[in-house]
């Protein structure tokens, strides 16, 4: 064992374990309660709410490291550009917040402590980390850029009382079996559809990412090779102009104001998304809908695999930092600490990258809002089956032009072949 890691292995081992019982893994290298010094964090909205909140555990533990943080608009708009600048210019936080949609432009930086190193050897933990978190953090000389904060495991969520309203089976299992492939889910959820009135379907951009995800086809391959021409994705293209044809897909653009209201109102009975979707509904779009909401895997692909992932952060500290070993005491804590990762997820809804967290009480438990539901029966079972994302530094292009061109095929304005076509040639202009 190495000497840093001798004489502080069993202080270590209390922090990591002390205010959540978790499975007995091998506890993570922390610096002891008594380091001290203050630490900049640059994060985005509602990250910034949420480490606020955790000041009083953490100061509980480390009672000498005052955290100051700053949250920016939009992780991958003014948030990325911001600290594009800072790592260019090496000034900027000692600790930095990385969006999984802009990872792969962030993680060649060589601004980012490899925290594969001592004293942090963090490649000593990546075996308890959601496998293909720690991949995406891993560079292939070893090097750990970040360390895994939250997973986005994907479901269906949706309205129970729409469902019963409409005669369908509203119970998670049933809706899964109700739903058992795509036809299934556009044949069936046209019953809860009024027109001009209320929706199945949020964007159509929801078909598109979850079909892909769960076939493991990216905007581009492991090799750089854009994947347009790929089967899936022309295939996805046409049920979403099925799901347009049918009514199901809402007129409202994804994050609008009009969009986010419509949860709340009734007017939209489904939307596939992440696990930490779940904090949104909760505590923003439809805080006063408990109980009428459940989760269930979503509508199963071609081959019955239902899971897909939508979302997801890492946490890493910057060289320019003058405080690492307090630096390190945070990201470290955040992302292994039982209380953290418990009130992270109480109050936020945020999935744990970090494995040994899925046995806990706090994950598995009788939820009210959702009628009782253990929703980590859906989660859990996604994360473990899910086919890992192939990262590109030019996924935003990408995503941007096809979010386009799904719009214009939801608006009848062209066929799916035509908006494959236009979403290529925007690509590769923008490219």
């Amino acid at each position: 064992m190495r000497p840093i890691k001798t004489a502080l292995l069993s202080a270590m081992a209390a922090l990591a374990l002390a205010s959540a019982p978790m499975a007995q893994e091998a506890a993570p290298y922390r610096p002891g309660p008594e380091t001290s010094g203050t630490i900049k964090v640059w994060t985005w909205p509602n990250n910034d709410r949420t480490f606020q909140a955790l000041m009083p555990a953490f100061n509980a533990a480390y009672p000498n490291i005052k955290v100051e943080v700053q949250g920016f608009p939009n992780a991958d708009s003014q948030y990325l550009n911001t600290l594009q600048r800072a790592l260019l210019s090496n000034s900027g936080p000692d600790v930095a917040m990385i969006e999984i949609g802009v990872l792969a432009l962030l993680r060649e930086r060589p601004q980012w402590v490899d925290l594969a190193q001592d004293p942090y050897n963090a490649d000593e933990l990546m075996s308890q980390f959601a496998p293909f978190a720690a991949a995406n953090v891993t560079r292939p000389n070893g090097k750990v850029v970040a360390l895994p904060k939250h997973t986005g495991p994907g479901g269906l969520f949706y309205r129970r009382d729409i469902f019963e309203e409409a005669g369908l089976a509203n119970a998670p299992a049933d809706v899964e079996a109700l739903f058992s492939d795509w036809n299934t889910f556009i044949e069936e959820g046209q019953k809860v559809v009024k027109p001009n009135e209320r929706w199945l379907i949020a964007n159509g951009m929801e078909i598109v990412s979850t079909m892909m995800a769960q076939r493991g086809v990216n905007w581009f391959d492991a090799e750089g090779q854009l994947q347009l021409d790929n089967p899936v994705v022309l295939e996805a293209l046409q049920v979403v102009d099925r799901a347009a044809d049918a009514g199901l897909i809402s007129p409202f653009a994804m994050w609008s104001p009009e969009w986010q209201g419509a949860f709340g109102r009734g007017q939209i009975a489904t939307i596939m998304s992440g696990n930490w979707f779940g904090g949104l509904l909760k505590r923003a779009f439809a805080p006063d809908d408990d109980g009428k909401w459940g989760v269930a895997a979503a509508p199963a692909d071609s081959t019955g695999n239902r899971s897909f992932n939508a979302g997801g952060d890492h946490i890493g500290i910057l060289e320019t930092s003058q405080n690492k070993e307090a630096a390190w005491a945070f990201i470290s804590w955040v992302v292994t600490d039982g209380e953290s990762l418990k009130q992270q997820y109480q109050n936020d809804d945020l999935y744990p990258a970090w494995t040994p967290a899925g046995t806990t009480d706090w994950i598995n438990f009788a939820d009210p809002y959702y009628d009782g539901q253990n929703v980590n029966e859906v989660f859990a079972q996604v994360q473990a089956n899910l086919i890992p994302a192939t990262l590109n530094t030019d996924d935003s292009v990408v995503s941007a032009a096809m979010q386009t061109v799904v719009n214009n095929i939801v608006q009848g304005v062209s066929t799916p072949e035509q908006a494959l076509e236009q979403a290529k040639a925007e690509v590769a202009a923008r490219l």
